[in-house]
């Protein structure tokens, strides 16, 4: 392949190049404008825009709501997990407390620790001759008297009969 250089190349385009140096402007070369059309039926732009804008306003209050109620909800978690920790700390000590008084009182009723007890207080035990024997055969009966003050009349006759039948009954 050859090159050829000739008074058409590009390389060797005077006319373009000499346009500088010349009084007359070149000529510019204008690029077609994009035809515009209306749409029959349609809204004029100012309204939707501020439709827009009332949509986006409420959309934009929705999410930071949304973002107040879910931080709020965190807040609430985090103060109830920390009140619950303290709680389980302070029952795991006074499950500590509680055992260590269980044993201290094991440990106090004992029988050798009560025996020694009532040693240091003057008491002894028993022997067969300091024990002493009582006949239950009779028991003892009591009478009550029906000259308390009560209720008269009929109801009193009512409520003594009565009485009666629960006295039988049992």
């Amino acid at each position: 392949m050859a090159y050829h250089t000739s008074r058409e190349s590009v390389a060797y385009d005077y006319d373009v190049m000499l346009t500088h140096f010349s009084r007359t402007p070149p000529e510019e070369v204008q690029q077609p404008q994009p035809q515009l059309q209306a749409i029959p039926g349609g809204k004029a732009r100012e309204g939707t825009s501020s439709l827009f804008r009332a949509k986006t306003l409420a959309t934009v209050m929705m999410v930071l709501l949304v973002a107040g109620v879910i931080l709020h909800s965190y807040m609430l978690v985090s103060q109830l997990t920390s009140s619950v920790a303290r709680g389980r700390s302070e029952l795991d000590e006074l499950e500590a407390i509680n055992t260590a008084l269980l044993t201290k009182q094991e440990y106090a009723l004992n029988d050798e620790t009560i025996e020694e007890y009532a040693q240091q207080a003057g008491m002894f035990k028993l022997d067969n001759s300091q024990v002493e024997w009582f006949e239950m055969s009779k028991p003892d009966k009591v009478e009550v008297s029906g000259t308390g003050v009560g209720i008269g009349g009929v109801l009193g006759s009512i409520m003594q009969s009565f009485s009666a039948v629960l006295e039988y009954l049992h």
